[in-house]
C-alpha cells in the first residue's frame, strides 16, 4: 500500500487529511468521529484493493485504470486468494466478454481514439462472436497509430516510447510500463503453441499462430483502456500537478463531511437513474430552431451548433465545438482554427436522427447535416457525446447551476470529405 500512495500522491494526500479529521473529529462528538472513520476505512480498502489486484494480475496482461469496475477488481482478488489465477481469470474474462463491450463509448474522450471508433467497433464485434483471430490485430494496430499520433514520433510498442504518467492508475506498480515490455517481447521463432498474451511482434509477424483467444482478446481491451487513461492524464499533467501544489491544506471537517454526504447522495441519484426513451419526430422535433428544444438542453446544444454554423459565427461555434479545438492551447486562437474547417461550407439543413439517453451525465445525439462545398452537395451524419460538467470539467449533476451541457464530438470526419 506504501508503494502505491507515492505514487499517487493525490490519494495519499486524502488520506493523510482525513486521518487528520478523523482525530480531531474525536472531540465534537460521536457522530462525527464515525463519519471520518468510515470515510478512512473506505479509501483504505480501495487502495488495498487496487495494489492487490496489480500485485496479484499484471504479470498475467490485466492492469486497473479509472474506469474499471471496482466490484470487478475486489471480486477478481477475492477469487485469486480462495481458488487461484484459473478461476479468477475466468471472473475478468466474463467482465470483458459481456460488460465492458457496452461501455466502449468512454474511449472516445481521447480524440486520438474517437478518429479510430469504427474500427474499435467492429473489433469488439469481432471480439464479442469470438473472432478473436480478427479483434487482435485490429487492436493492436489501433493502440499503435493511437499512441502514435499521440506523440507524433512512435507507436505505444517503439522502444523509445515513454509511458511514465503521475498521478495515475495505469501507472501504479509500473502497470502499463510493464504491459508495454511483455507484449514487446522478441519472438523470433515460429510458434504453434497456444498463447494467452497479446505478444505484439509475434502476432503481427506472423510468428505466433495460435493467438487467437479470448484471453489474448480480452487483454487487449485492457491495453486499450490503459491506452485511453494515459493519453488523456498525459495531456493535463503539468495543470494536475499544479492543482495538487496548489491544494496542499487539511480540509475542514464540514468540507470533508459536505463531500461524504454528496458522493452517497450521487450515488443515490445514478442508482435511481431511469433512461428515458426519445423519439424522434414524436417528442423532439426533426429538425427547427434551439428553442424548440428547450425541455432537452443536450440536443438544444447540438441545434445551437448547427445554428452557429449556418450564420457563420465561428466564435460561438469554437466555443460549443471546444472539445474539438482543445489541441489548441490559446482559446482565443480556437475561433480561427475553426473558421479553417467550416468556411466554404454552407450548411443547407440539419436533422436529428437518434437520440439516447445512456446515463444521468451523459447522452448522445445522432445528427445528419447537409452542405454545399466547392459546388458539391454533401449529406454526412455525426455523432456527439454530451456530457455536463463544470468548468473545471469535473462531472456534476444536473440541474447543478456550475455545471452545462458539453458536447464531446465522437465521430464528425465526415467534415474533412472535400
Amino acid at each position: 500500500m506504501k508503494e502505491f500512495l507515492n505514487e499517487m500522491p493525490s490519494t495519499k494526500k486524502l488520506m493523510d487529511d482525513v486521518s487528520v479529521i478523523r482525530l480531531v473529529s474525536a472531540l465534537t462528538g460521536k457522530k462525527n468521529y464515525n463519519c471520518a472513520k468510515n470515510l478512512e476505512k473506505k479509501l483504505k480498502t480501495t487502495v488495498i484493493q487496487l495494489t492487490k489486484f496489480n500485485e496479484y494480475f499484471s504479470d498475467y496482461g490485466w492492469i486497473t485504470y479509472n474506469m474499471m469496475s471496482f466490484s470487478v477488481i475486489e471480486n477478481a482478488n477475492l477469487i485469486y486468494e480462495e481458488k487461484g489465477l484459473d478461476e479468477a481469470e475466468k471472473v475478468l474474462i466474463e467482465y470483458y466478454t459481456n460488460k465492458v463491450p457496452e461501455l466502449i463509448y468512454q474511449l472516445k474522450s481521447a480524440p486520438e481514439l474517437a478518429i479510430r471508433f469504427n474500427l474499435i467497433k467492429k473489433a469488439i464485434e469481432d471480439h464479442k462472436a469470438g473472432r478473436y483471430y480478427a479483434s487482435i490485430p485490429q487492436f493492436l494496430m489501433i493502440i499503435d497509430g493511437a499512441v502514435n499520433d499521440y506523440t507524433k514520433r512512435q507507436g505505444f510498442f517503439a522502444e523509445k516510447t515513454d509511458v511514465d504518467v503521475w498521478d495515475c492508475l495505469v501507472g501504479c506498480s509500473n502497470g502499463l510500463k510493464k504491459l508495454k515490455e511483455i507484449y514487446c517481447a522478441s519472438r523470433k521463432k515460429t510458434n504453434n503453441d497456444l498463447i494467452v498474451l497479446p505478444y505484439r511482434n509475434g502476432i503481427l509477424h506472423g510468428r505466433d499462430l495460435n493467438y487467437d483467444n479470448e484471453y489474448v482478446s480480452c487483454k487487449c481491451i485492457v491495453l486499450l483502456y490503459a491506452i485511453h487513461d494515459w493519453i488523456t492524464n498525459k495531456k493535463n499533467e503539468d495543470d494536475r500537478k499544479q492543482k495538487y501544489n496548489d491544494s496542499q491544506y487539511v480540509p475542514s471537517f464540514s468540507e470533508v463531511v459536505q463531500q461524504e454526504y454528496k458522493l452517497e447522495s450521487d450515488k443515490k441519484k445514478i442508482e435511481e437513474f431511469t433512461p428515458k426513451e426519445i423519439i424522434v419526430g414524436k417528442d423532439i422535433p426533426v429538425t427547427g430552431t434551439s428553442g424548440e428544444y428547450q425541455e432537452y438542453p443536450y440536443v438544444q446544444k447540438v441545434v445551437e451548433m448547427f445554428e452557429a454554423w449556418k450564420t457563420e459565427n465561428y466564435g460561438k461555434l469554437a466555443n460549443i465545438l471546444n472539445e474539438k479545438f482543445d489541441y489548441i492551447k490559446q482559446a482565443n486562437a480556437r475561433p480561427r482554427e475553426c473558421r479553417l474547417l467550416f468556411q466554404n461550407k454552407n450548411l443547407v439543413d440539419f436533422k436529428i436522427i437518434e437520440v439516447k439517453d445512456q446515463a444521468i451525465l451523459l447522452k448522445r445525439v445522432v445528427a445528419e447535416a447537409e452542405w454545399t462545398f466547392s459546388n458539391k452537395t454533401f449529406i454526412e451524419q455525426f455523432e456527439f457525446g454530451i456530457i455536463f460538467q463544470n468548468s473545471d470539467k469535473k462531472p456534476v449533476f444536473p440541474p447543478d447551476e456550475s455545471g452545462e451541457w458539453v458536447l464531446l464530438p465522437w465521430n464528425i470526419q465526415g467534415l474533412y470529405k472535400i
